[in-house]
Parts: structure tokens; sequence; C-alpha cells
């Protein structure tokens, strides 16, 4: 179910601080007072924090996720829920990767290897370490794959992971891996997605012959916002930071790359933009009409999911484009580490990654697979604009506690800020000129 700007601070139980948020409709929050401020501040530092803040009534262990048993290529029977899966199967995945993304590599691999039992779980980024440092972990992975870089970054760095030799590892780019332990299996973009008649009313109001126009970067986005939101007042969707690991990673990222972050944040809250934990969520309200406008979603899932629905539109920004690249290590606790190692080195060798090019959205990152498909392809495309987000001790400092909360703290403030005077908000949207575009500033 979709979240219509939700009460935020409702993970602390502090009276003082929940009286001053009611019913969404309201708009909680408005009245920026010292007391409201301070109330927002404390129950963001205090409350658990894993990737980023979460409320009371997420448990990322309690979460539906999906599971596929496979054998030569053939769907199998999974093993009764009393027994130990780990031993059941030959090579356990875990990873935050849609089944529809990967299935067609899952297949390809179990085929080659009919010999071995495959089980594929499928969870949030925030489930998967939740599942991972629960203990007993049952069942144990061989393979830990995940879209939120720093959680798996902090776990390779705390030891978690092997030591890896297989020959295409060891022959993997420096960029793409860190040590010998944790290794980028895709390259993907992060994308913007509308509905094409939200975008043919947007441009009949400014006059533009070619809908698409109306939104090519972030900049555009964000003057729609500023231009255009009673249109567009609850039609907007994105992350939210605080349950979504990879939306508080894209949050972090985009804050480093446009100094114009803080005043998009702000803009989307004025427009009362809806947030959820999930790319399948935003893709799903736009398919039923319920928003016009999706922010910052993963782009392999959009234009697979944009296939089937024509009346949408995978638009990727032209000023800059954040590029998540989903890491994998093999766990030091996993049941069968060679079964692991063997199916990451089969991903990123030449034929693994042709597989990747041709079977999905993901991105092949090797250097000598070109064309559609592939990052090379997409860096001929778009240049200077692509902004990966590099593996490194960069994404330890999305994890700290208090650099998160603090985060966290300005980015619920800045959600929640007031909405202009009507006087003020007529002579804004009455000026001709926008302000000139910022060069973006490099993640560094």
């Amino acid at each position: 179910m979709l979240a219509r700007r939700p009460p935020t601070g409702q993970q602390h139980s502090d009276n003082r601080c929940s009286d001053h948020h009611g019913h969404d409709n309201h708009r909680p929050g408005r009245q920026r007072s010292g007391r409201l401020t301070a109330c927002l501040v404390l129950a963001v530092l205090l409350s658990p924090v894993s990737q980023a803040a979460t409320q009371a009534a997420f448990d990322p262990l309690l979460e539906e996720h999906q599971s596929l048993w496979l054998q030569g290529g053939q769907p199998v029977t999974a093993p009764a829920p009393d027994s130990d899966a780990s031993h059941a199967a030959d090579l356990t995945i875990h990873a935050a990767l849609d089944l529809p993304e990967i299935r067609p590599l899952l297949l390809r691999y179990s085929r080659q290897h009919p010999e071995r039992v495959l089980h594929y779980v499928n969870r949030s980024a925030l489930g998967l370490e939740a599942q991972y440092l629960q203990a007993p972990l049952t069942p144990q992975a061989d393979l830990m794959i995940s879209s939120a870089m720093g959680l798996q970054y902090r776990l390779a760095n705390q030891g978690h992971a092997l030591a890896l030799e297989a020959p295409n590892l060891a022959a993997w780019p420096a960029n793409s891996r860190w040590r010998n332990e944790l290794y980028a299996m895709s390259f993907e973009p992060i994308v913007m997605v509308a509905r094409r008649d939200a975008l043919k009313r947007l441009a009949d109001l400014d006059g533009l012959r070619n809908p698409r126009d109306v939104l090519r970067s972030h900049r555009d986005f964000w003057h729609l916002l500023e231009t255009r939101r009673e249109q567009l007042r609850g039609r907007i969707i994105s992350y939210d930071p605080r349950r979504s690991g990879s939306g508080f990673t894209y949050a972090v990222s985009d804050a480093r790359q446009s100094p114009r972050y803080w005043t998009l944040v702000r803009a989307m809250g004025q427009a009362d933009a809806r947030l959820v934990s999930t790319t399948g969520a935003m893709l799903e309200a736009l398919a039923s009409g319920e928003v016009d406008i999706a922010y910052n979603l993963v782009g392999p899932y959009a234009v697979t999911f944009a296939r089937a629905h024509p009346e949408l539109v995978v638009i990727v920004p032209e000023d800059y484009v954040l590029i998540q690249r989903r890491l994998a290590f093999v766990p030091q606790q996993a049941p069968h580490p060679e079964a692991g190692e063997a199916f990451l080195d089969w991903w990123l060798s030449l034929e693994g990654q042709q597989a990747v090019a041709s079977d999905s959205q993901l991105g092949a990152l090797h250097p000598e697979v070109r064309g559609e498909g592939s990052a090379q392809h997409m860096r001929e495309q778009l240049g200077d604009a692509l902004r990966p987000i590099e593996i490194g001790p960069g994404l330890l400092a999305t994890l700290d506690r208090l650099k998160q909360a603090s985060f966290l703290s300005r980015w619920v403030l800045e959600f929640e800020a007031p909405a202009p005077y009507a006087g003020e908000a007529s002579l804004g949207q009455g000026q001709s000129q926008i302000p000139p575009a910022t060069q973006p500033e490099l993640n560094q």
C-alpha cells in the first residue's frame, strides 16, 4: 500500500513529539517551531539505524520474499519448511535483485550445471542484511548480492567475505571490486519514469510540441515541481530514505552530485510526494494511474516494466546519471563456498557477461562486451554524465550512525518545510527565467 507523506518521527514513543503528527492529509510538520525541530532530530537520532532510519512498524525480517529452486534449468520442489535448506541446495544465493531480472541468467547457469540444485532467495536490501546477521542464519548463503552498496562494503570490511582466486575474478577491473573479496556485478542507471499522458498535459501547458522536452533532467524535474506544483500535487512518488537502504544511498549520492538537491527535496514535499520503499511500488502506482512521475528508480526494473506498459516512458537524466553497481561476496560461513565462487566467476566471465547483456537489463561490465546492454554502450551514449557510485571507504560514511541521523533529520525538515505564501508562489511562478544550471559536483 502506498503511503502518502507518512508522518515523521513515529518511531519515537515520546508523546511530546508525536503530538505534532496527525493524519497525513493534514500535512504534518508544517508548523516548524523550535520544539518540533528538536523532536524530529531526537527521533531520528534515537531510532535504530541500519542503512536508513526506519519506522517502528517496519521489520525487515518479517517482509515477504521470493524464492526459486532449480535443477538442470527446471523448477524443482522446495524442501519441507522444517528441513535445512542449506543442505538441500548445492548453491544458495541470497540477493536484493528481483527474480524477473535474474531468472534468465539463473536458468542458463542451471542448465550448464545440471548436477547442482540451485536455491535463489530475493529480499529487500535491508531484509537481506538483517537475515544475514541473524544467528543462526538458515539457510546459509553461498553468495550474497545486494544493491545497498554501503551495507555490502561494510560486511566485507568487517571480515565477512572470503578472499577469492578464480581467474575471472582476479582479472576483474580494479575500480569494479574491493580487494579480492567484493565484486561489482552490474552497471545500472538510476532513472525517472513518467506517464506519457501526464507529459502531454504538461507540454500543452508550456506550449511544447514534444512531450519529452518536459522532463529530461533533474533540473527539469525541479522546475516542474516549482512551476506546476498544483497540477502535480500528490502525483509524484519516490523512495523513502528512512525505509529503503537503496533509497538512502541514492539520496546521499544526489546530495553529493548537485547543490540543488535540498531544494528538490523541499519541492517534492510541498507537492505532497508519496514515499515508498521499492521501485516496484513506484512502477505499480504509475501503471494504475495513481501518480504521474516517479523519481530515482532502478533502471533495469523500470525498462523491463515499461516494455509491458507502453503508457510509461523511462527518462535517463541528461545532466547526471547515478550508476548503481550491485556488489557480491562469498560469506565466510558459506556451506558451499566453491559453488558461490564458481557462479560469480561465471557471471564475470566473457560468456557470462555476454549473457548479462542479452538476457537482462543489468548492464555488462566486462571491457570486451560492447553494444546494447553493456556499460561501454552507456558510456558512449552518456559520456561524462555518468556518475558511478564508487566502491571504497566513502561508502562507510553513509552508514555512520551520527552522519545518517544528521542527513535524515535535514531530509525530514526539508521535505516537511512549509509551502511559500500564495503571493511568493505566484511571484516565483511568474518569473520567466530559471536560475542557471549548476555543474554537478563530483562524488569524491
